[in-house]
């Protein structure tokens, strides 16, 4: 593994796509956001996708080099809230508080800027996909198509849309169906489906690809779902956030109680749900009326929380962190290597990787749906110092958000992306010199003295190593 990843480090970035965000208009009871705030930077991994901002070096791809293959660690889209009770159930507990005291008093609560609670209704689910996350992921699979399925299949001048055809060797023998993976929950799933729609089109549906389900649970082996495959400790981000909270929303339960009953008795969990309805109404319902309930510093709060909960749950703050991350790592590796994984004492399940049918190793292109924790250990476990805090970890007894490079909504919003690419470049070259664009990908296959590198893109924040 040392040989392939490279503590050799060269950063640049990707031009930004950028998605509509929702007002950020300041309320009677926020502080005011500043005229570039975007409220959608504020929720963390709870964000829509935006590729991430980079750091001032040259952007483009290698010229005279060849793509000679992707790899893409997938991140599902927008769902409605899971099983905690830092999430869904603490949201669930606010609503039946809400209508067990209107029940019992006979009273509407909310005054003020609250008086929408007076015809709000809870309208969220559980834990599965939401239009929102299907759109999310066709537009992502549509746009790998387009930047990176056209290239490595060599698709010809004026051809829109994936073509079977294309899928054949460079001596024109055709290749078997190319094989996506998964896991088996629904959110993860449907991801998967919408995004490979994207990627083939709707006029192909699924006749093109084999999708692996792998199944995901606890004690069974998935790199894509590793936290069940890893069962270590786990607690040191829920003890950081659960420090942090209370510092988090003191200002705002002093600020929200006068709104409320005096005997409504709001709390800090109340508030906590109260900001998480804010990004699940908006991915819901395209908006929400809690959004400007909080100020600007709030919400850098609240992402706060949020990146302290999973750095200390999959990233550098956990002992378990690059665990989570290593079983894909080494499936790339073998990959790379073009060999099935017969043994591994990692999350790999080798009844999947042991045979070319769930694991196939000569295809130009491979995606693989997984969720957050996933893209976050795959970054700890590559080793990526850029994202760690330091020895003692992120501080959680602070009243405010402190500086990091370690922000979730960079790192890992809904439908974040992990792609390593493959270059193969004419040795004299190297990657130093840079296109704009890639509009026509060489074949090398026949040149001597050629040095391949793995560049990692996390949402267009991109470093390049030798292997």
């Amino acid at each position: 593994m040392v040989h392939l990843f490279s503590p050799q480090i060269v950063l640049s970035a990707l031009l930004a796509f950028i998605r509509d965000a929702p007002s950020s208009s300041s309320s009677a009871t926020s502080a005011g956001y500043s005229p570039h705030f975007d409220i959608t930077n504020g929720w963390a991994n709870l964000s829509p996708y935006k590729e991430a901002d980079g750091f001032g070096v040259p952007k483009g791809v290698p010229r005279g080099c060849e793509l000679s293959q992707v790899h893409i660690l997938h991140r599902h889209a927008e769902r409605y809230p899971e099983s905690s009770r830092f999430d869904g159930e603490g949201m669930e507990t606010f609503n039946r508080k809400l209508k067990s005291y209107s029940s019992e008093h006979n009273v509407s609560v909310g005054i003020g800027p609250l008086a929408f609670l007076k015809n709000w209704k809870y309208l969220l689910g559980r834990d599965i996909l939401l239009a929102t996350g299907t759109a999310t992921e066709a537009v992502s699979g549509a746009e790998i198509w387009s930047k990176y399925g056209r290239m490595v299949y060599r698709a010809p001048p004026g051809m829109a849309v994936w073509d079977p055809e294309l899928n054949v060797y460079p001596n024109g023998t055709r290749r078997a169906k190319p094989t996506f993976r998964s896991t088996n929950k629904q959110r993860v799933l449907e991801s998967a489906k919408w995004w490979l729609t994207g990627f083939f089109g709707p006029g192909h549906g699924n006749t093109s690809y084999n999708l692996v389900v792998i199944p995901e649970g606890n004690g069974l082996n998935n790199t894509l779902a590793a936290e069940h495959s890893c069962p270590g400790d786990l607690k040191e981000g829920t003890h950081a956030s659960e420090t942090f909270i209370p510092r988090m929303v003191k200002d705002p339960l002093a600020r929200l109680s006068k709104y409320f009953p005096d005997d409504f008795n709001l709390t800090t969990s109340d508030v906590l749900a109260m900001m998480n309805f804010c990004p699940y109404e908006y991915a819901t319902l395209g908006s929400s009326s809690f959004c400007d309930l909080f100020s600007e510093q709030e919400w850098l709060d609240f992402a706060y929380n949020l990146d302290l909960r999973l750095y200390g749950t999959s990233a550098f703050g956990s002992p378990m962190g690059r665990a989570q991350g290593i079983g894909y790592l080494l499936e790339l590796a073998a990959r790379l290597k073009r060999k099935l994984v017969d043994y591994s004492d990692t999350s790999i399940n080798t009844t999947y990787d042991n045979h070319s049918a769930t694991f196939p190793v000569h295809q130009p292109l491979y995606m693989d749906m997984t969720h957050d924790k996933v893209i976050i250990g795959t970054i700890t476990a590559l080793g990526l110092q850029y994202f760690n805090y330091g020895p003692k970890g992120m501080p959680s007894n602070v009243s405010h958000a402190v500086p990091r490079k370690f922000q979730l909504n960079k790192v890992a919003p809904f439908g974040a992306r992990l792609i390593s690419e493959i270059w193969t470049c004419p040795e004299e070259t190297g990657i130093e010199v840079l296109d704009n664009t890639l509009y026509a990908n060489p074949d090398l296959s026949d040149t001597k003295n050629t040095t391949d590198f793995i560049r990692f893109v996390l949402n267009a924040l991109d470093w390049t190593c030798p292997h």
